[in-house]
């Protein structure tokens, strides 16, 4: 009987310390989804505010996530940083509803934003977003004439004109 209490000390021991090492890691977390959840001009659920925090904290540098916990606004500096942040959002939310939402809200009717977002797939909207973030100096030309040339001729297939 001894030994078996000896030994489920033992393993919570182990467990507490296991957990005990992810704290500031689960606090730095609950940190950034706080900041989310208080944005009101990006608004998330509680699960993807928290589903974001986490992936952020698990990839982005600590220096980045000081600067997201200080001010959910700032702006990241490292474009490796910001495409990392907005993968890490992107992870967590229905990106094509989001996409459908904004486009419908801009005015597009709910038929063309459906056919402008199923046209580009997640993949490209992804792409899209990101290339959209990068400084101008940082954006490939070539790619960013491509997209437009695509999304002109999307527009056109869509009814937009």
């Amino acid at each position: 009987m001894k030994r078996t209490h000896l030994l489920a000390v033992f393993v919570v021991v182990l467990v507490a310390a296991a957990c005990g090492s992810d704290r500031t890691t689960d606090e730095r977390a609950a940190a950034i989804a706080d900041v989310i959840k208080d944005d009101n001009e990006f608004p998330l659920t509680d699960d993807e505010a928290e589903c974001t925090a986490n992936n952020m904290v698990d990839s982005l540098d600590s220096e980045t996530i000081d600067a997201i916990i200080a001010d959910v606004d700032a702006d990241i500096e490292d474009s490796e940083q910001t495409v990392i942040a907005m993968n890490a959002l992107f992870d967590c939310i229905d990106l094509e509803a989001l996409m459908i939402e904004q486009l419908t809200e801009d005015g597009t009717s709910e038929d063309e934003a459906r056919c402008i977002v199923e046209a580009f797939g997640e993949d490209d909207i992804r792409s899209l977003v990101e290339m959209s973030a990068l400084p101008d100096d940082q954006v490939d030309d070539a790619a960013a004439m491509a997209v437009v040339g695509e999304m002109m001729e999307i527009a056109g297939e869509c009814g937009l004109g």
